[in-house]
């Protein structure tokens, strides 16, 4: 029991601290990609896929007015995914006096890469930006991402999601997470490519794009993915920013890490050349960063059953020590008084990840329920 709980602890450290520190250390000998601003600014189609999203559409109309582009250059194509709130109406309304803006309607959902393939269908522009409805984005966003799509070797170029308040403030529960991931995928843009995208922002050249299939649940995962099997990175852009506000309902956000999760899954299986190291570039990086991050749940597991059924003094310390840590993780997801501390909420967003990753593995291998919205 004691080599089993080693082990199971030894993993979950090895994905959560060891890899990222050793992939640091090796990305720090390579000088990141810097790109030139082109001598003429290539045309582009902002594509959003958006389903009964009236509540989001008008904030993320106006972001999109206010970026810093030629307006001659750029093309919006909103689709509108079998949407019965009043979304089509609003866009119609909204879109009638631009002759470059489009709204297509679907009477029947497809599901958010099905409204992509869609978008991309009508979109005319050499490069594609995708965003989801949600988010606002930073006036210079597709002058920072489109720079780098004029390197052949670069296939994607992916913008910065920022979790912040009203206020404009940082939110330091899962903003302090998407600050750590952040720093990974930067990481690893630096020494090769990132495995996968910000799926609020990132650019692709059009002639790269290849449809999803329906029913395919994580686009950001799948197309830059598609690209890396031909040999092109993905690269993480600092300074082209996606807002995002932390979620006041914690079982929205939930259910929202469950289907990002349950998306990994399905990409894994659709993507077998992914495990091999002679086909993945990024193989390595994969393992460390995907994959191990959907199994870390088990290790979890695994290391309080082993505590709790062995013998001696460690593993029985391990028991105490663990009861404490999920005791606080659910104080502080009620947000029960005192739990405002900094480490207690690390501690609460680290077990609602991976409840969510296990709670996605479940559903999808056993309940076999798959989400495309």
């Amino acid at each position: 029991m004691l080599i089993v709980f080693i082990f199971s602890v030894f993993f979950i450290v090895y994905t959560y601290a060891l890899f990222p520190i050793y992939l640091h250390l090796k990305a720090k000998r390579c000088e990141p990609l810097k790109p030139q601003e082109p001598e003429s600014w290539p045309t582009v189609s902002i594509v959003i896929a958006a389903h009964n999203d009236i509540g989001n559409l008008p904030g993320k109309i106006a972001t999109l007015a206010e970026l810093d582009y030629p307006s001659e250059l750029t093309e919006w194509v909103i689709v509108s995914d079998g949407s019965t709130d009043g979304s089509l109406e609003l866009l119609e309304q909204e879109f009638a006096d631009f002759p470059n803006r489009h709204v297509l309607h679907l009477d029947t959902a497809l599901g958010k890469c099905g409204a992509l393939n869609a978008g991309v269908a009508m979109a005319t522009g050499d490069i594609l930006v995708f965003m989801d409805t949600r988010q606002k984005v930073s006036s210079n966003t597709i002058k920072k991402l489109v720079p780098y799509l004029d390197n052949p070797d670069v296939g994607a170029v992916s913008g910065e999601l920022v979790i912040a308040d009203d206020n404009g403030q940082e939110d330091g529960n899962f903003g302090l997470y998407w600050r750590y991931e952040k720093w990974i995928r930067d990481n690893e843009s630096r020494l090769f490519s990132t495995t996968g995208a910000t799926g609020a922002l990132y650019s692709i050249r059009r002639k790269d794009y290849i449809p999803n299939k329906l029913g395919t649940i994580l686009d950001d995962f799948e197309t830059p993915l598609s690209l890396l099997k031909q040999g092109m990175r993905t690269l993480f852009v600092q300074g082209a920013y996606a807002y995002d506000k932390p979620s006041v309902d914690s079982k929205h956000e939930f259910s929202r890490k469950v289907r990002t999760n349950s998306g990994s899954w399905q990409t894994f299986r659709n993507n077998p050349w992914l495990f091999s190291p002679s086909k993945n570039p990024v193989w390595w990086q994969f393992l460390s960063h995907r994959l191990f991050r959907q199994l870390v749940p088990f290790a979890m597991i695994t290391a309080f059953i082993t505590a709790l059924v062995g013998q001696g003094i460690f593993l029985n310390t391990m028991l105490v020590l663990q009861i404490i840590f999920y005791a606080v993780a659910a104080a502080s997801y009620f947000q029960l008084p005192g739990m405002g501390n900094k480490l207690f909420n690390i501690i609460g967003v680290f077990v609602q990840l991976n409840m969510a990753a296990f709670v996605a593995s479940i559903k999808f291998f056993i309940i076999r329920k798959e989400i495309s919205w």
